[in-house]
């Protein structure tokens, strides 16, 4: 059983004790449940269109995940996800071998911390990530989860296409129109190195 806590944007959680969990939540939505919790609002972002994404992001790389884990903060007042790209090409910035990006949420001790819109991470998946500093030589992915396409080939000549994932808990906010919104959080897909072309103004 978890002890599940859903926020717009933040939690703070505090190890069982006595027998009992005492959460303490830092949100303007609050859900607490017991092995199910529902969420009727998602995280606001500030719409970053893929020129953006391109022009305020300090490293652009295409890599693997190849580790996930989640753990407490050194407080023991946070749960993060620290999720491990090694990095098969570099866009923008230098090219480490391998890079940490950091997220709020995640699953330690029987304690769920799930924050609207966080993104996911397998193992293997081929990723192309738009990467901003965060802490300790971590990054975070620019535009909340607007940052993260996943990497798909075809099947007869390997050729690589990008897609972006589900947006779901998500809400785009900055000034058009909410069905121009809507639209601009879908990206089609399309051929990698069209897309850094375009995300980076490349001719």
């Amino acid at each position: 059983m978890y002890f599940v806590v859903k926020s717009r944007r933040c939690a703070k959680c505090v190890r069982r004790s006595n027998m009992k969990t005492f959460i303490r939540v830092l949100a303007v939505s609050l859900v607490i449940t017991f092995g199910t919790a529902t969420l009727s609002q998602a995280t606001q972002v500030i719409h970053r269109s893929i020129e953006q994404l391109g022009q305020q992001s300090s490293l652009v790389v295409r890599g693997k995940v190849t580790g996930v884990r989640s753990f407490w903060n050194d407080k023991h007042t946070k749960i993060f996800t620290e999720t491990e790209i090694t990095v098969d090409q570099s866009y923008k910035g230098d090219q480490p071998p391998a890079i940490l990006i950091l997220q709020l949420g995640g699953v330690v001790d029987n304690v769920k911390v799930n924050v609207a819109g966080a993104l996911q991470w397998r193992a293997d998946e081929e990723v192309l990530v738009f990467l901003e500093p965060y802490t300790n030589g971590a990054f975070q992915v620019s535009g909340f989860s607007q940052g993260k396409f996943n990497i798909v080939r075809d099947p007869r000549t390997n050729q690589p296409y990008i897609e972006r994932p589900s947006q779901d808990g998500v809400e785009l906010v900055g000034g058009a129109t909410p069905d121009a919104l809507k639209r601009a959080s879908r990206v089609e897909k399309m051929p990698l190195e069209r897309f850094i072309d375009q995300a980076l103004g490349r001719k």
